[in-house]
């Protein structure tokens, strides 16, 4: 995680996620520095969606298949 490392060291670092569209299969670039901003070099803004989870509860082997 660049935002940990940045912090231990103090230092301003920075990484990329390479990555794709799971619908689409279009190319996603987002690059996110020590302070978490991030900038996404690829097109337009993806639609991110974090699911909310109680990982307590959850008995499946992994979230995809809780849904």
């Amino acid at each position: 995680m660049p935002f940990v490392q940045g912090h231990l060291r103090n230092e301003s670092l920075a990484v990329t996620i390479r990555t794709e569209c799971g619908h689409c299969s279009r190319s996603i670039r987002i690059e996110i520095d020590s302070e978490l901003n991030y900038r996404v070099l690829d097109g337009d803004e993806p639609l991110i969606f974090v699911p909310l989870v109680n990982f307590e509860k959850l008995k499946d082997p992994s979230i995809i298949d809780a849904f």
